[in-house]
């Protein structure tokens, strides 16, 4: 339902487009004007409300005021709503090809799904498009939006939402707009959008008896894949695609050729960033298995394809072979969780993925990995065994430096049980003092 509330200066008239929560919201104001009553612009906001309850709400603030007092806002002959400049946006970053088409596609999704409800009817120029609006906006995703599943949106979501925001408005300065409204300003330590606090990252990195249970309870299909993957620390859309001519598994210096990667539209394209074209050496033992998998290859074949042949489907891997794999290696034979009631007909169910042990029992595994993981468990190998972050970001195909030390900058500040030896020796020898 439309409202009419009234303000210091005359009234206002609101509603969501579709009369639903996820609308954009739309306020029509209505000034008195000065030495006047207020009954002839009460009518007007009352006109204005009718109409919009008439349309289902399904009509623009611009639409209404066009219709009740004949004018249009004020903006400037050519100037896009943001909706409007979001198609343009899209199809400019499109034509430079800065931007991979399954990286551009998540943007518009994005831009469509959050930003274009609440944002869409106003015009790219300064007096509409302003930093008030946009926090506003960050307020309306995370006191209302919703993921498909109904659950509140993640702050990730979030931030990222709203970087692509800035990019899109960043983009429209200075023909639009004389400064990006979702930019942080110059100097200011807190971003006045209101947005949520980043969260920690918390990758899984395996210890060496972890990972060799799930290597153990891997299906066949996988097996291989799970060894080279943690031991490259490729991308699961990396080695998904390697062929025979990606390999150079001898000569003094044994290496894979990343080339290629499976996107998230499941077509074939360059890897994720121009860092990501590299060469990744290998050991003897990956290039042996990677030997014996080309054996009857051609050129072009997938080395690790699915079981039927081709290409996988990733959420199928991962579903269906590595979370079982991950399910096992977490049950406890002297403790296994207790199996599904037997049905009056049939057979009994297998355990699904989430029905796993609860004891303490050395040996079994207690935390639920990613396919993910397995790249940052190779990278944390690395930095056990001595690598620079350097070398780290070249290997693991990083767009930058800073990248690498976000996410695993803490595995470099070492491990503290050995300064923690020497504190409690001197607590020691304290007490012996003392005693």
């Amino acid at each position: 339902m439309a409202s009419i509330e009234q303000t210091s200066t005359g009234f206002a008239v609101k509603w969501r487009i579709g009369g639903k929560r996820s609308g954009a919201p739309q306020t029509l104001s209505f000034r008195i004007p000065p030495g006047q009553k207020p009954t002839a612009t009460r009518k007007l906001a009352e006109a204005a409300k009718q109409l919009a309850e008439s349309r289902a709400h399904n009509i623009t603030r611009d639409e209404v005021r066009a219709a009740v007092i004949g004018d249009t806002p004020s903006a400037p002959v050519g100037v896009p709503t943001f909706e409007q400049w979001v198609d343009t946006y899209l199809e400019k970053r499109a034509l430079t090809g800065e931007v991979q088409p399954d990286t551009l596609e998540r943007y518009a999704t994005i831009l469509r799904k959050r930003a274009v409800p609440y944002l869409g009817a106003r015009y790219v120029v300064d007096d509409q498009m302003t930093p008030d609006l946009i926090k506003d906006w960050v307020a309306w995703m995370t006191t209302t939006g919703r993921t498909p599943h109904g659950k509140p949106l993640h702050p990730e979501t979030i931030r990222r939402a709203h970087a692509i925001l800035h990019g899109c408005l960043g983009a429209a300065v200075p023909r639009y707009l004389s400064a990006n409204p979702a930019a942080r300003p110059a100097g200011a330590r807190k971003h006045i959008s209101g947005l949520p606090k980043a969260t920690p990252f918390h990758g899984v990195f395996l210890e060496p008896w972890e990972l060799g249970t799930i290597q153990a309870n891997c299906s066949e299909a996988v097996h291989d894949l799970v060894y080279v993957d943690v031991r490259t620390g490729l991308r699961l859309g990396e080695i998904l695609v390697l062929r025979p001519d990606d390999v150079v598994p001898d000569g003094k210096r044994p290496h894979i050729k990343v080339t290629r990667a499976l996107k998230d539209n499941g077509e074939i394209g360059p890897p994720k960033s121009a860092k990501s074209h590299r060469d990744v050496t290998i050991s003897e033992e990956v290039a042996e298995v990677l030997v014996a998998r080309m054996a009857g290859k051609r050129r072009g074949q997938l080395l690790f394809p699915a079981p039927k042949g081709g290409l996988w489907n990733e959420n199928n891997l991962r579903q269906r072979h590595w979370l079982p794999a991950v399910a096992a290696s977490q049950r406890c034979e002297e403790h296994p969780p207790e199996l599904p009631p037997k049905p009056a007909r049939g057979p009994r169910r297998k355990l699904r993925v989430d029905e796993v042990s609860t004891c303490m029992c050395a040996g079994r595994v207690k935390r639920t990995p990613r396919f993910h993981d397995l790249r940052h468990t190779h990278v944390s190998l690395l930095v056990e065994a001595g690598w620079s972050p350097k070398r780290v970001q070249l290997r693991v195909g990083h767009a930058n430096y800073q990248i690498t030390m976000d996410i695993y900058g803490h595995l470099w500040e070492g491990d503290d049980s050995d300064r923690l030896d020497s504190v409690e020796k001197l607590l020691l020898m304290a007490a012996d003092e003392r005693a």
